[in-house]
C-alpha cells in the first residue's frame, strides 16, 4: 500500500511538474490575481480558498488561456462559461443574491454581466471564489463544494482533476512563482 502511495505521488509530482513548465507568464498573472482575490474571502469560519480556486482557473481555463466555454451549443453567448473561471451569468446572479458585496451585479443586464466576466480577471475570481465559500458553506466538505462548482454533488473526476492542479498550486507557490 506504502509503494502504490508514493507511486500515486510520485506521478502527481511529475504532472504537476511538467504543467509548472509550460506556464506563460500572462497565465501566472491570472492565478496570482485570482489567488489575491480569494485570499480575501473567507468563509463563516474564517478558512480561505486560494489553493483551490486557483486549482479550479487551471482546470476550467487553464489559467486564463480558454475564458469562452461551453459555447458550440449554446444560442445566446450569455448562456457560455465566461472568463478565466469559467463562471455563467446565471452563477453570477445566484451568487449575487447571496453576497452583498456582489448585489451590485444586478444593476447589469446579461449581455453587459458577461462582458463584465469575461474581460474582468478580478471579477471572474471574486465570483468564483464566493461561489465556492457559498458552496463550502452550504455542503459542509471539500468534495461536495468542489464537485458543486463544476454543477454536481458527486463529481469524482472532476474532484481529482481539481486536487492535481492543487499540487501545481503547491509547487508554483514553493518555486516562488506564486505568492
Amino acid at each position: 500500500m506504502k509503494i502504490l502511495s508514493f507511486l500515486v505521488l510520485f506521478v502527481c509530482a511529475s504532472l504537476a511538474d511538467n504543467t509548472i513548465h509550460q506556464m506563460s507568464p500572462k497565465q501566472l498573472h491570472v492565478l496570482q490575481t485570482v489567488r489575491d482575490v480569494a485570499k480575501t474571502i473567507p468563509d463563516k469560519h474564517g478558512q480561505t480558498y486560494e489553493n483551490t480556486v486557483s486549482a479550479i482557473c487551471i482546470t476550467e481555463s487553464s489559467a486564463g488561456k480558454n475564458t469562452i466555454g461551453d459555447f458550440h451549443n449554446k444560442k445566446s453567448f450569455t448562456k457560455a462559461s465566461l472568463g478565466p473561471m469559467q463562471v455563467r451569468v446565471s452563477t453570477a446572479r445566484h451568487v449575487s443574491q447571496n453576497f452583498k458585496a456582489l448585489s451590485w451585479l444586478n444593476k447589469l443586464n446579461d449581455i453587459q454581466l458577461a462582458a463584465r466576466l469575461l474581460g474582468d480577471t478580478r471579477l471572474s475570481a471574486k465570483v468564483a471564489t464566493y461561489y465556492v465559500v457559498l458552496l463550502h458553506n452550504s455542503r459542509g466538505n471539500s468534495f461536495n463544494a468542489v464537485s458543486g462548482y463544476n454543477g454536481g454533488m458527486v463529481n469524482h473526476k472532476y474532484y481529482d482533476k481539481i486536487m492535481k492542479n492543487k499540487a501545481v498550486i503547491a509547487q508554483l507557490v514553493s518555486s516562488g512563482k506564486l505568492s
